[in-house]
């Protein structure tokens, strides 16, 4: 079974071991790119995303080359068809960042001391920026993607400390709120609300 460790440093893991064995960054990032997204894509589209300088006869035969080297590394957890390519559903279970964005979301309003030590729980994960210290500087479209993916996990993050900051105010509990602020503050320092 894969895992992934999106947020901070990345790790990708298969049965607890890490995958290490990458011949280029471009296997990294369609590994990422697969489980975050957690869908199925087009060969084109991934094609496209990865090799955009390339024409697609080319980018495709890339994408050919690096799904059979992966298949090496994961096995049955890549799956390749003659149009699209995913991950199993059980791999998909295993993702850092998307657990995160599931949990936030589940946390629509914070009403009780039970919510906020569920979102608090959660918030505990984001240990850092989506793919941080990773960085594919011949795919333009895909560092696209991050930023944009980036941005939004912090945001959810911020306006999930929001609520645990107004559940503070209005539970009058100035030490949580002070504990929640400092918290709010690492992942944006900037943050004026904080």
């Amino acid at each position: 079974m894969l895992s992934f460790q999106l947020l901070g440093a990345l790790s990708l893991l298969r049965d607890g071991q890490p995958l290490v064995q990458f011949r280029s960054e471009k296997d990294i990032a369609l590994l990422i790119f697969l489980a975050q997204t957690a869908q199925p894509h087009s060969r084109e589209s991934i094609a496209d995303l990865l090799w955009e300088d390339r024409n697609t006869q080319q980018s495709l035969s890339n994408l050919r080359t690096v799904l059979t080297r992966l298949r090496t590394q994961v096995g049955d957890d890549l799956i390749a068809s003659r149009h699209t390519v995913t991950l199993s559903g059980e791999s998909l279970q295993r993702v850092d960042s998307v657990s995160l964005l599931q949990r936030l979301t589940e946390a629509k309003r914070v009403d009780s001391s039970a919510k906020a030590d569920l979102l608090q729980a959660a918030l505990a994960t984001y240990c850092g920026p989506f793919l941080a210290d990773f960085r594919l500087n011949d795919a333009p479209r895909f560092e696209i993607w991050v930023q944009t993916t980036r941005q939004t996990i912090q945001q959810q993050v911020v306006a999930a400390y929001a609520k645990l900051a107004h559940y503070a105010l209005d539970q009058d509990n100035p030490e949580f709120g002070i504990r929640v602020a400092r918290n709010w503050l690492q992942v944006d320092a900037l943050d004026e609300e904080a």
